[in-house]
């Protein structure tokens, strides 16, 4: 059974730092707070600094304090999936207690005979998560507390992860001044917020477009079939917007985000004046050779995708392709990720009020997975961890001078990449100061694609 309380999001991203605070009340979440500040010391979603991230995340945990009008104590981490493991484990005790009664200790005894596995000093255990428990030969058993039994079975999954990103990450929040509840392993979170039931059940994909980089997830029959990172996000087609039009990276966001679409298709023949570097006069560019080169990008990182798909046999899941995260935003992503992908795609937008953002899909899915955590799951996240902070009910905090909550609704301001700037090849083409007289050929697209490709062979 979910819990109440006060449950607080934080997705540490390489662009980007988000908060979010919700109150969990008979199973229905409110969102009371949200920040979404820039990074630092973050690299590929790995902390590298652990000094400056833990000064961002304190700064987006300020911001976010003050709208919900609440001191953060614990906070709920994204871990994405980097070097992430899983494998099937199970676990066997005999009931000693003179009534045979199932008790708490009996469960948290069972899941810690289940983590006895052998791992290499480099792994470290992230989570476990038990999927049946058995009581005397009778399988499915979801809870088995207050059941009879002389032997008590379960199995589950074992998540492991590099030591040194766990601790840097435990380091970076504890430098932040507040204390870890739970390290949720973000590929997990985003496929129970964002699929249906139906979908986790008979297979989807979901593909989260950060700014560094662009995470993939499927799950079927309720487990994750596939994860993957790919080092590619919205910053890098903030760099090629930069590098093509010879523009500052700063003016090529506010392009991206103004003119920018994702599908050539759907580009108009609007032009608009950019600032080019080595040129007095601002040059006329099309929105439709702008949209060819966001278009290169996102297509080159599709493609990346729909190999690995391919190759684990989950692209032609019955649940298709659901889109989130800041790079979701453009205009034309889903029609190009159908083009490119051949099956049903669709945007997730959340329905939170004052963040209906598909960027903000991954720190809500967060705050909604540690508040639906069952009494059976932080019994075992505790065996984990060795001590007994996850079997507390939720912090409740106070509201100092009873302020009422306030929602940022202001949409998300664009922020400058940290992401060091690729070298590009090719010579690309100079522009002259008048007005394009004819629109772009068609075969820059393919141009622009041979080009980004160079860059990875």
């Amino acid at each position: 059974m979910a819990r109440d309380g006060f449950f607080t999001g934080l997705d540490i991203g390489s662009s980007t730092i988000k908060v979010l605070v919700a109150e969990h009340i008979n199973g229905e979440m409110n969102v009371i707070g949200v920040s979404n500040a820039k990074s630092a010391g973050v690299k590929d979603g790995i902390i590298v600094d652990i000094e400056a991230a833990a000064a961002a995340i304190k700064s987006a945990i300020s911001q976010a304090e003050e709208k919900a009008g609440i001191s953060i104590g614990l906070v709920n981490v994204g871990l994405p999936a980097n070097l992430l493991q899983i494998e099937p484990t199970q676990g066997m005790i005999p009931v000693i207690s003179d009534s045979k009664e199932i008790t708490d200790e009996d469960v948290e005894s069972v899941v810690r005979s289940a983590l006895t596995k052998s791992m290499t000093p480099d792994r470290e255990v992230i989570t476990f998560i038990p999927e049946e428990f058995v009581v005397d030969g009778f399988q499915g058993i979801r809870d088995p507390r207050g059941m009879m039994g002389i032997r008590l079975e379960m199995r589950g999954l074992l998540y492991t992860g590099p030591r040194t990103i766990l601790h840097n990450l435990r380091k970076t929040v504890e430098r932040a001044g507040v204390k870890l509840e739970n390290i949720i392993i973000s590929p997990l979170a985003m496929t129970k917020s964002i699929l249906n039931e139906g979908e986790r059940e008979f297979g989807a994909t979901v593909i989260d477009m950060g700014g560094g980089q662009t995470t993939v997830a499927s799950v079927k029959n309720q487990e994750l079939q596939f994860t993957n990172i790919y080092q590619e996000g919205g910053d890098y087609i903030t760099k090629d917007i930069s590098k093509v039009l010879k523009t500052s990276q700063k003016l090529a966001e506010s392009l991206k985000f103004n003119y920018g679409v994702a599908y050539v298709p759907f580009a108009g023949t609007e032009t608009f004046p950019v600032e080019v570097i080595g040129e007095v006069n601002p040059v006329e560019i099309t929105e439709s050779y702008l949209a060819e080169i966001i278009s290169a990008r996102v297509r080159h990182i599709f493609e990346q995708i729909k190999q690995d798909l391919d190759r684990r046999h989950v692209l032609d899941l019955p649940g298709g392709i659901v889109i989130v995260g800041g790079g979701a935003i453009l205009p034309g992503i889903v029609e190009l990720a159908q083009e490119v992908f051949g099956v049903h795609t669709k945007l997730y937008v959340p329905n939170q009020i004052g963040i209906r953002n598909p960027a903000f899909a991954h720190v809500i899915s967060l705050s909604e997975y540690a508040g639906n955590l069952t009494e059976v799951d932080r019994i075992a996240q505790a065996a984990v961890r060795g001590d007994e902070q996850l079997r507390h009910q939720a912090t409740s905090f106070e509201r100092p001078n009873q302020r009422a909550p306030r929602f940022d609704t202001h949409p998300i301001e664009p922020v400058q990449s940290v992401q060091p700037v690729q070298e590009v090849e090719s010579e690309v083409a100079t522009f002259r100061n008048e007005v394009p007289q004819e629109e772009p050929k068609a075969s820059f697209t393919d141009k622009m694609r041979n080009l980004i490709g160079n860059m990875f062979e």
